[in-house]
């Protein structure tokens, strides 16, 4: 009807009204939004303020009111965001059910959870309604203590003072939430053994699921052999598919695959290279989450494996088609490779139910494959006694509701890895053997990181080394023949291959996309608190889109892939280097910024649409606090003694791996196991130079990496655990400042490689890491807020505070770049333009659909740290994205340039400022720092 009493909006009955429409557009395959379902709300609605505004606007109104509003703001938000993304049936479902018309389940907080999950791939979330009721205390092993006052935590839950608690904030998923099925569909098509038809096309686009949000596919983009590979089958499927597509008015693109990668006996090698040599040439021709990928097979129909590992990959997601020749149905949702090298099991729980392919067509009876996903098994701890170690402290974190267990190990260099070892060891101890494969670039193989994790292991192994650097975060350095050799050798062995990636980001990003495409077991042992609190709180891994040594496109290629542990060794972390360091912090001010003082009461408001968020809100801003120990361990890491130490490590790493690649597959010699013990002396010597430190300086370096660690895995756990583990909705959040971040990072990266072809040295003060181009983009952007209105006053002064305040050492400032800039001749409109093209190709371009290419999609805080803007686009809101205009970016580019943001925070009479990078300070960084947290406070409290 036209009128709808608002206290019915809660109620089944409401759902049921409402979805009727839903029903008739879902049958007339028209999922957009039908804005006449809106007038169903009126008149209602018409005399209460804005359903879009946010929170805090209608808090001035009574408490009847407010909750009646906000009950209504909710049921019509999971109404219309099921009505935009068709809600797999969900909605539907509601409607069809015999439902008693006076029911009092809450109806309207179950779809927004289930929505704001909206798992990709299955992810059925079962029909349990998310009630919300107290949830239960959380369990002890994952509430660890703060003993510092400084970094003093507890959950949100422990100390509630909310209003409102029964908001997905505040409420638990059943525990069946992690209970996953895959499925996929196989639709008779007679026509895909005999050339195709005229229909055949429009039966692919019409069956093939659609992208959340959309109704039609934006392109096309055909997969298929060498035309001399199948002429007789693939060939007129692909000219049947080109010529419907000219009819109908399909953008349609073909990628062929390389020859020797269709051969009947292609090597591993040749495999994985069609893999991502296809992908890639897909990405560059703008496939993205809209498009369909469309795989036509032929008669080695073992090759169909191909759809599904070329599938997986484009980062934000893609809907893939197979057309099959094969004779029988088999097993639909496992896929292998003929070597058995590279593998995609749906059943995997590491996969956490994302399935690639979501239709086969062929020849065969229709049939659904739906199986259980398998239940998750990481490392346990409590088998090699890790749960009770003292000096083992495990954080807090999940994903899509499985517990990863995060170590951080205080003992000893030696003690931590023999517990590693035990740990892994005991994760194989019942049932099988395992085969360690340890992944490490070419500074941690140096410092003999890799060969020390490998040989904690106790088994035989193999130590995979490569190039390191963002430049080299690509599918060819990370393709080795010997390593899928190692991979299919275990297999043959009865052992399971386990690749442990030891180093940064960059390697455990890369060597976990291996592990995803081959199926092989995983461990994370990172060297870097960036590592281990950015990049292994998130089961995404990925390479970037790399050509001619450029980086067109950060991030772009991957998969979502889980470790069974991540491991970290605290002492390795003292060998960071100072940009390490300064990224850490970098990504950190991102976060601080995003999400601000998530565990306090506004804070609560502020992400009140985060399932089960209260479980790991914290206070990410106390990170300020801790500044102290973060500038002592950027001048230990800078100390003389430090660097001739280091450099006489990397200088004996240098000689070792020379030595060892040319006696490969020989008995070691004793000039080599020489050269190790004189590595592993020097090494404990770069130890004792910390521990040697004053106890107070030792102390504040080790709260800085334990508070910064703790905050930040908590922050992710925040919205990975239950609301969007695959970050493609809030998650994406964690994206605040990495459009121009990878844009300038990218830009840096060709610009070392343009100075060192052209002989000009790249001084180490230069060198800017991704967290560190991240924490220079974080001002950037709060300019953009500045300029936009959303930003000013004390909320801006402390936005650029969270960043000024780390850069003392100059970290984040711009003028090293300017000095190489103008070494090699880079004027400012090139730098622009540079930033700019890599921003066009931004991975979450295809979320938000514009009409204008000078637009791109980015995230902005309003009003204060914590606090993100919102947009009035239902798919845009859901991310925290808004359309920025190119000129903003360009203008904040060119005044970065002329090192407008190298500045510092400073006390100077009493008063917060900032002066320029350089400059004397007044006060110390900690005196500055408790000033920002408590005009944060204040701030937060209303004061």
């Amino acid at each position: 009807g036209s009128s709808i009493c608002p206290r019915a909006f809660s109620s089944v009955a409401t759902c049921r009204l409402l979805c009727n429409p839903i029903k008739n557009m879902q049958l007339q395959r028209q999922r957009s939004f039908d804005t006449s379902i809106v007038q169903a709300f009126s008149p209602e609605i018409a005399k209460m303020p804005s359903l879009g505004e946010p929170l805090h606007v209608i808090q001035t109104l009574d408490c009847d009111t407010r909750g009646q509003l906000e009950r209504m703001r909710r049921d019509y938000a999971s109404f219309r965001l099921g009505a935009a993304r068709g809600m797999k049936g969900e909605l539907t479902s509601i409607s069809l059910a015999d439902t008693d018309v006076n029911s009092s389940s809450s109806v309207g907080s179950d779809l927004s959870a289930r929505a704001d999950s909206d798992y990709e791939g299955d992810q059925s979330l079962h029909a349990e309604s998310f009630q919300a009721v107290p949830p239960p205390p959380p369990c002890a092993s994952f509430l660890p203590p703060r003993r510092n006052s400084k970094s003093r935590w507890a959950p949100h839950l422990s100390s509630c003072q909310c209003s409102e608690t029964h908001d997905e904030y505040h409420t638990f998923p059943p525990a069946s939430f992690s209970d996953r099925t895959v499925k996929v569909s196989y639709v008779s098509t007679a026509s895909v053994a005999s050339g195709g038809d005229p229909l055949l096309l429009r039966t692919v686009l019409e069956t093939t699921p659609k992208p959340k949000g959309r109704d039609s596919f934006s392109s096309v983009h055909v997969v298929a052999p060498p035309e001399k590979q199948s002429p007789e089958v693939a060939e007129p499927l692909v000219a049947c598919l080109c010529k419907a597509a000219t009819v109908e008015g399909v953008e349609l693109h073909v990628h062929r695959l390389p020859e020797r990668g269709c051969a009947a006996d292609a090597t591993a090698m040749e495999e994985y290279e069609a893999i991502f040599q296809t992908a890639s040439s897909a990405i560059l021709a703008k496939a993205d989450r809209a498009s369909l990928l469309l795989y036509v097979g032929w008669e080695d129909h073992a090759k169909d494996s191909y759809a599904a590992l070329i599938g997986m990959l484009p980062f934000r997601g893609i809907s893939t088609a197979l057309l099959t020749q094969r004779s029988a149905h088999g097993d639909l949702l496992h896929h292998a490779t003929p070597s058995g090298v590279f593998q995609v099991n749906g059943r995997d729980a590491g996969r956490m139910g994302m399935f690639p392919v979501h239709a086969i067509f062929g020849a065969l009876t229709s049939c659904t494959m739906i199986d259980n996903v398998q239940v998750w098994k990481p490392v346990d701890l409590t088998k090699s006694g890790l749960d009770k170690n003292p000096v083992a402290e495990q954080l807090p974190f999940k994903i899509g509701g499985l517990v990863l267990p995060m170590i951080m190990h205080n003992a000893a260099y030696s003690e931590a890895l023999k517990a590693l070892g035990a740990a892994v060891r005991s994760h194989f101890a019942d049932d099988r053997s395992f085969f360690p494969i340890v992944s490490c670039g070419e500074s941690c193989d140096a410092l003999g990181y890799g060969q020390d994790v490998l040989d904690s292991m106790g088994e035989s192994g193999f130590l995979f080394t490569h190039k390191s650097g963002e430049t080299y975060k690509r599918y060819d350095n990370y393709g080795s023949s010997e390593l899928f050799t190692s991979i299919s050798n275990a297999r043959a062995q009865g052992r399971t291959p386990v690749i442990i990636a030891v180093g940064g980001g960059v390697n455990g990003n890369s060597i976990g996309l291996i592990a995803a495409v081959t199926g092989a077991d995983f461990v994370e042992v990172p060297t870097t608190p960036m590592h281990f609190n950015d990049a292994t709180t998130s089961a995404k891994k990925a390479f970037s889109l790399v050509v001619d040594d450029k980086i067109l496109s950060k991030n772009i290629i991957g998969a979502f892939y889980l470790p069974k542990l991540v491991f970290c060794v605290n002492e390795m972390l003292l060998t960071s280097s100072f940009a390490n360091i300064h990224a850490t912090i970098g990504e950190s001010t991102k976060t601080m910024n995003m999400l601000g003082m998530a565990g306090s009461s506004t804070g609560a408001s502020d992400y009140h649409n985060i399932l089960g968020a209260s479980e790991f809100a914290s206070n990410t801003i106390s990170i300020i606090r801790t500044v102290g120990g973060f500038d002592r361990l950027a001048r230990f890491v800078s100390t003389p003694a430090f660097a001739r130490v280091k450099g006489q490590v990397l200088q004996l790493g240098s000689q070792i791996k020379q030595l060892r690649d040319s006696t490969r597959g020989t008995v070691a010699s004793a000039k080599l196991s020489g050269l190790m013990a004189d590595r592993r002396n020097k090494m404990r010597e770069l130890r004792e130079q910390f521990h040697a430190m004053p106890d107070n300086d030792k102390s504040s370096i080790k709260e800085f990496l334990t508070v910064v660690n703790r905050e930040i895995v908590a922050a992710k756990a925040m919205f990975l655990a239950y609301s969007d583990p695959f970050e493609k909705y809030r998650a994406l959040l964690f994206e605040y400042a990495h459009t121009l971040g990878h844009g300038v990072e990218a830009f840096a990266n060709g610009l070392y490689a343009r100075c060192q072809n052209s002989g000009i040295p790249v001084p180490e003060s230069a060198l800017r890491l991704h967290g560190q181009c991240v924490g220079m983009a974080v001002l950037w952007a709060g300019h953009m807020s500045f300029n936009l209105g959303l930003l000013e006053g004390t909320g801006l002064q402390l936005h650029q505070a969270l960043g000024y305040l780390f850069n003392r050492h100059g970290g984040f400032s711009f003028k090293p770049l300017r000095d190489l800039c103008d070494a090699a001749g880079v004027c400012k409109a090139e730098f622009c333009e540079g930033v700019l093209s890599v921003v066009r190709r931004d991975n979450k371009r295809g979320y938000v659909a514009s009409a204008d290419p000078a637009k791109s999609v980015d995230q902005l805080v309003s009003g204060r740290p914590g606090k993100m803007m919102k947009s009035d686009d239902i798919n845009a809101e859901l991310r925290y994205l808004v359309e920025v205009d190119e000129e903003w970016q360009h203008n904040v580019l060119c005044r970065a340039f002329d090192g407008e943001f190298d500045k510092v925070a400073d006390l100077v009479d009493g008063q917060l400022v900032f002066v320029s990078s350089g400059v004397a300070c007044q006060s110390s960084s900690e005196t500055v720092a408790d000033l920002i947290y408590e005009m944060l406070v204040r701030m937060y409290s209303g004061r």
